[in-house]
């Protein structure tokens, strides 16, 4: 992908601190779980959801997690998980609630990682087109969604988030889908296809 290449030269030549998150008792690899200060109240909060956990646990048996706030690769979206580090990026730091979405729904493309690589190494040998590679990647995207704001409202209900956590996501993946290309993002997909072929 195309935030690949930029995390790697990225990361040579900056200087990060992060904390360990340690809850007992929450996580069986909690060692394995990094977070920066900035977001350690939001993953805190996260974390009190009993599925997060499962997510969690799932997630870390490939290898460590790491969640850190970077503003240098991309302004005009939240955030974005990098398989190649293993670290969930939140690119934006606004209110709490923007954190917490920020962070959940890039937990589930943690988790489903497996299938974005495999869209990659479809790209790669040449076996699907630019337009179903997006329309892939945003349906993969849409079903992350979809399971992240049935967590959030949960955590609503259960007062465990704030209010303005609720996110609303269309029933209908066509009508989603021509917002998402209205709102750049599938021209972003677009650009990671790019990258994949051109490699």
């Amino acid at each position: 992908m195309i935030n690949r290449i930029f995390i790697i030269l990225f990361l040579a030549f900056s200087s990060l601190y992060f904390s360990t998150v340690f809850p007992k008792n929450r996580v069986e690899h909690v060692s394995k779980t990094y977070c920066c200060p900035k977001l350690m109240e939001a993953f805190s909060l996260i974390r009190d959801m009993p599925q997060v956990n499962d997510l969690l646990s799932k997630i870390l048996e490939d290898g460590p997690l790491y969640i850190r706030s970077n503003h240098h690769f991309t302004k005009k979206f939240e955030g974005y998980w990098s398989g190649d580090d293993r670290t969930i990026y939140v690119t934006k730091i606004h209110s709490k609630a923007v954190q917490i979405n920020t962070i959940l729904f890039e937990l589930h493309n943690a988790i489903n990682d497996s299938e974005l690589e495999h869209f990659d190494c479809l790209a790669y040998h040449g076996k699907i087109n630019r337009a179903d590679y997006i329309r892939a990647v945003e349906y993969w995207e849409y079903k992350n969604a979809k399971a992240t704001a049935a967590i959030l409202n949960e955590g609503i209900e259960a007062a465990i988030f704030p209010e303005e956590c609720y996110w609303y996501l269309s029933d209908d993946f066509e009508e989603h889908f021509h917002y998402q290309q209205s709102a750049g993002h599938s021209a972003y997909i677009g650009k990671m296809y790019d990258s994949v072929v051109g490699m």
